[in-house]
């Protein structure tokens, strides 16, 4: 599982995803954080890829050289343009899978 805090400190590099056609790069933007409630951590990461190759629906595992190799489930959102595609992979985890750093609350 990928930490938030870990991956707010990765933003603006890419993970590296294979599909059937290659290897694609999608840089991490945003690192969307809603707190806790009721014991669950819920947060989401935004990633930009190219727009001329759509990455379907469905789970895909994500490479990153500082955080690993993660199975993400990601779906493209509203806001993809000629320029780009945003994906979105959402997450809501146990609370105390992630204490806080310090600093943090």
């Amino acid at each position: 599982m990928i930490d938030p805090a870990a991956a707010r400190d990765q933003v603006g590099t890419d993970f590296r995803v294979e599909t059937d056609a290659g290897a694609l790069a999608l840089r991490l933007a945003e690192v969307k954080d809603a707190g806790v409630a009721d014991g669950l951590h819920q947060f989401s990461l935004l990633f930009h890829g190219p727009a001329g190759h759509l990455l379907p629906d469905g789970i895909h595992t994500f490479a990153h050289p500082s955080l690993g190799t993660h199975d993400i489930f990601v779906v493209p959102v509203a806001g993809s343009s000629a320029a780009r595609t945003i994906y979105q992979a959402c997450f809501s985890v146990r609370a105390s899978d992630f204490p806080p750093r310090a600093g943090e609350k």
